[in-house]
């Protein structure tokens, strides 16, 4: 009788264990922002908030591409960017690392060079989302003028690297 109570109690011990299984993931949200129908600044004045880690993200690779960022390459980017804790550095190293990519869609330097102030007005409005001042026009027409060496993607990672990029 203890045997079969022994028995009957080790039976119904492990018989009513269910196994239980844990999944622990981690979702970023993915911010898409609309290419085409981008606000228009008066001046960078109007830019008052800093943008995220995933809205610089998101906007750095959409001005690059043209197309929304893919979840997986927001996530690992986003966590590279809170890894290394400056922010001036990370946005340097994410712009160079995008820019290193051959799908990004980048103006040529002939192109550039045939209609400077056009190439000008056209990068100002793709990364600044304003059209630049005369005196702004003036300056990086007189630079890109007056160094053979100045490329596109050179004047793409300054702007995306600038102070004013990081605001919205």
């Amino acid at each position: 009788m203890r045997y079969l109570l022994l028995l009957s109690f080790i039976v119904f011990f492990f018989s009513c264990r269910t196994d239980q299984t844990i999944i622990n993931e981690t979702i970023v949200d993915n911010y898409i922002f609309d290419i085409n129908s981008e606000k228009i600044y008066q001046s960078n004045l109007d830019k008052n908030k800093v943008k995220t880690s995933e809205q610089f993200i998101s906007t750095i690779y959409s001005h690059y591409f043209q197309s929304t960022v893919q979840l997986n390459d927001l996530s690992d980017l986003s966590l590279l960017d809170y890894a290394i804790g400056d922010k001036q550095l990370s946005a340097e190293i994410i712009s160079n690392s995008l820019l290193s990519s051959s799908n990004v869609i980048i103006v040529s330097d002939d192109e550039m060079r045939l209609d400077i102030e056009s190439f000008i007005n056209d990068t100002y409005l793709r990364f600044y989302q304003r059209e630049p001042s005369s005196y702004e026009v003036f300056e990086l027409k007189k630079l890109i003028e007056s160094n053979i060496d100045l490329t596109p993607m050179l004047i793409y990672h300054a702007f995306t690297t600038s102070n004013e990029y990081k605001f919205y």
